[in-house]
């Protein structure tokens, strides 16, 4: 009787996480399409200021840096509509390291205002991976984000990326920063948990990451402890 207890229990569990999967769909769903027409309006006007010849150095400056943040929101909804509606990937063959500069290169202001020095240790033999490009930028983005924002007083970050062993290869994304603590590593991936402050975090970035990780085949973990840093490990299956 016991055991049928427990069952139940269980089956009961897996029915309101589907439910709450559900729910958190239909959220994105709303929440892309109130973003997206604001962020077309920005966007192209950005890119209407951009043509003028008679901008100053400074203040184009400032509106690339406005541009770079408008793509980054935009990635971010499209990865947001991708778990939602498990849209078709375009999958083709990526070399990761190509696509963690670019990565790098979007976010080097970010890095450098506060600041973070970026260290760089690429296997340059790695084989291509079966991988959709705009996802896996935006698996990148949202960990290299997270870990720029926890050295808000400088230090450094390590983009390591190797072969794992004859079947997968690695990368890997480590910071000098606040650190998580024990009891919320166990929840960093689910959806709404955030350890940020309040209107700093929604709580969705690393759940969706682990998801579009996941997507490909592969698989993310973590190793962190307060006041010594963070290290995601991210391991994808080679073609």
């Amino acid at each position: 009787m016991a055991n049928d207890n427990l069952i139940d229990k269980d089956f009961l569990d897996q029915l309101a996480w589907n439910e709450k999967m559900a729910e958190l769909g239909q959220l994105a769903v709303g929440m892309v399409h109130e973003l997206n027409t604001p962020l077309s309006v920005i966007l192209s006007a950005i890119q209407l200021i951009l043509r003028e010849e008679e901008l100053s150095p400074s203040v184009k400056e400032m509106v690339e840096r406005i541009e770079a943040e408008a793509q980054r929101l935009s990635l971010f909804t499209k990865g947001l509509l991708s778990f939602a509606r498990r849209e078709d990937e375009a999958v083709c063959e990526v070399d990761v390291n190509q696509v963690l500069r670019e990565v790098v290169y979007f976010l080097k202001y970010e890095a450098q205002k506060r600041p973070i020095a970026v260290v760089e240790d690429f296997d340059f033999r790695l084989p291509a991976i079966a991988a959709d490009t705009n996802r896996l930028k935006q698996i990148f983005i949202n960990l290299i984000m997270n870990a720029i924002q926890a050295m808000d007083w400088g230090g450094s970050l390590l983009l390591r990326s190797f072969q794992a062993d004859e079947q997968h290869i690695s990368v890997q994304i480590a910071d000098t920063g606040t650190g998580i603590s024990t009891q919320s590593l166990n929840h960093i991936f689910e959806p709404f948990f955030t350890t940020k402050k309040t209107g700093k975090g929604t709580g969705l970035g690393l759940f969706i990451t682990k998801k579009l990780v996941e997507s490909f085949s592969g698989t993310i973990s973590v190793e962190s402890s307060e006041g010594e840093g963070t290290c995601f490990t991210i391991t994808f299956p080679v073609n």
